[in-house]
């Protein structure tokens, strides 16, 4: 990580664009041709969203107990500023870990709370100024007579007495508040369990039977939330699978949360908040076979059919499933320039979809503590450059003339302050191949401009490639070189780089040896310079490396018309 001092000492050593200087034929480029894109400052549309706002949490103690606590508490704003809500997943139940008693396996004392753990990783995280969004986890096992364990090693019935755990959510939710205030507690998030239609989440013997488990579990969960928090200050939904296909058609629960009879109230309906699914690709080349928008239409449309039309729409967990290995990821993305260029797809995606968030996994190569030896990935790059955008408006970005090579994807997502006379854009050049050689010559206009003042504009660019801000070409010539084999990452993927989390002791003693090597590869720098604006045009040009992204911010511009 680069702090923003050393930012600005470094982006001086660096030349605006490497990139355009190098020979053609190393980028296999067709300079006889380019990507023509045309940017209007006069037609201001919406107003642009941080897309990135979630961090998912497997288990808390692996990173938001005793490692969140000796941190700054600026850490997340200073380094990771578009992080504004941890999920912490399954955190009240499932496993003696999880389930918040002070003698799990004791069926004799169902009422033995100790909450203490869960409130010490909330406690952190609102030290560090984000909000908490509480996934009430699966049902504790000492109130299932008979507890089964499926993949994720969590206990997948329904409670036995819902009464009973309808008053462990209802205390949960009265320690917080008399621990952190209720005001404190009303600005939360909460949903109930993880991919409620998954057979490995939830499982009451058959779909049916299950489905209407759900259900009640539901409607229990949030009475018993309603009543210490207040209904109108309650902010809950739920999270189906959804990429894929589940135990039942999680629709119905749209249907029943709408008009159904509520299983703790009789009455019609349920409180709804919003609707989350999962979206995993199966990895870089193999999308999935449902599209991100298909699986956001299939619950909005059943909830628009149903009267809800206010609903709040994210991905909870998702990106990309598998490395090249055909192992699991860890975490769900790969550091190669493949992910900068997709995140960069993603963050336009859904503003055109109307998507509100998309959930990421880890944050740098210690997970999220970087301290000395954390180093950011692309992915995170692209992250914190997508927020700048945040609150200005959007303007129209029209590709004139398409990519040289067919398979690549050149595109871009602008924006506009006024007050502030600033303009941002963020052009990618995807292929979904996920290993192109072919970069993209992009002429960038900016039509119908002129400068705020002295007739001069301040222009800023950053760059995301695999030779830009990026450690992963050269961490995986080091592994090739020392003869490390796929094998040897264990049950991961050896496109994997949250290096903390990988357990072979040789992998890890290369990786620390060449930290510091590293963290300076992956530095996100930026260079500037002062332009002018010619015949009422402002035109950048750049060759968007395979696989790149480049970001500019733009000051002192406005439309000509001003």
């Amino acid at each position: 990580m680069v702090t923003p001092e050393q930012n600005m000492a470094l982006q001086k050593e660096m030349p605006r664009d490497v990139l355009s200087e190098m020979p053609a034929e190393t980028l296999n480029v067709d300079f006889q041709t380019a990507v023509c894109l045309k940017v209007n400052l006069s037609e201001p549309g919406r107003t642009l969203e941080n897309k990135f706002t979630d961090l998912n949490q497997w288990e808390l103690g692996m990173d938001w107990l005793t490692t969140a606590g000796d941190q700054p508490e600026d850490y997340i704003r200073t380094n990771y500023p578009f992080v504004k809500r941890i999920q912490l997943m399954t955190s009240t139940g499932g496993t003696e870990l999880r389930d918040l008693f002070l003698n799990p396996g004791d069926r004799g004392h169902l009422t033995d709370y100790n909450f203490t753990r869960l409130g010490d990783a909330v406690q952190n995280i609102i030290r560090q100024g984000l909000i908490p969004h509480i996934a009430t986890g699966n049902v504790p096992l000492k109130y299932s007579s008979d507890p089964l364990i499926r993949a994720f090693g969590v206990n997948v019935r329904p409670p036995d007495d819902y009464s009973v755990y309808y008053d462990y959510i209802k205390a949960l939710a009265q320690y917080m508040a008399g621990r952190f205030g209720l005001e404190e507690v009303r600005t939360w998030t909460w949903r109930a369990l993880v991919e409620y239609e998954n057979i490995d989440w939830f499982d009451a013997g058959d779909p049916q039977t299950t489905k209407e488990a759900y259900f009640k579990l539901y409607d229990y969960t949030v009475a018993a939330l309603e009543e210490v928090v207040g209904a109108e200050h309650l902010y809950i939904g739920a999270h189906s699978m959804t990429n894929g296909e589940g135990y039942w058609d999680e629709r119905e629960f749209i249907d029943h949360v709408a008009h159904g009879t509520n299983y703790y109230t009789g009455k019609k309906g349920t409180q709804l908040d919003f609707l989350t699914f999962s979206y995993y690709d199966h990895q870089t080349g193999v999308m999935s076979a449902y599209s991100l928008e298909s699986n956001l239409q299939l619950l909005r449309d059943r909830a628009v059919v149903n009267g809800l039309t206010d609903l709040e729409y994210g991905v909870d967990e998702g990106r990309l499933m598998l490395g090249k290995d055909d192992k699991e990821l860890f975490p769900r993305t790969v550091a190669s320039g493949y992910q900068a260029a997709s995140d960069a797809r993603l963050f336009k995606h859904m503003h055109d979809i109307g998507l509100d968030y998309f959930s990421t996994w880890y944050l740098n190569t210690e997970r999220i503590w970087g301290g000395t030896s954390g180093v950011d990935p692309v992915g995170t790059h692209v992250a914190n450059l997508s927020c700048r955008m945040e609150g200005a408006s959007r303007i129209p970005v029209q590709t004139i003339t398409q990519a040289a090579n067919e398979a690549n994807e050149v595109d871009g997502i602008g924006a506009y302050r006024e007050d502030s006379r600033t303009a941002h854009l963020l052009v990618y050049n995807f292929n979904p191949a996920g290993n192109a050689t072919t970069g993209e010559p992009v002429t960038i206009t900016f039509d119908n401009v002129k400068a705020s003042q002295d007739g001069t504009l301040s222009v800023k660019q950053w760059l995301i490639d695999d030779e830009h801000a990026n450690f992963w070409p050269e961490w995986r010539a080091l592994l090739d070189e020392q003869g490390v084999a796929d094998d040897d990452f264990g049950r991961w993927s050896s496109d994997s780089w949250t290096i903390r989390s990988i357990a072979n002791s040789k992998i890890q003693r290369l990786w620390y040896a060449n930290a510091e090597k590293y963290r300076g590869l992956a530095s996100l720098m930026y260079t500037e310079e002062t332009v002018e604006i010619k015949d009422g045009k402002l035109v950048l040009s750049h060759v968007l490396a395979p696989l790149g992204v480049v970001f500019y911010e733009i000051t002192g511009i406005m439309p000509a018309a001003m």
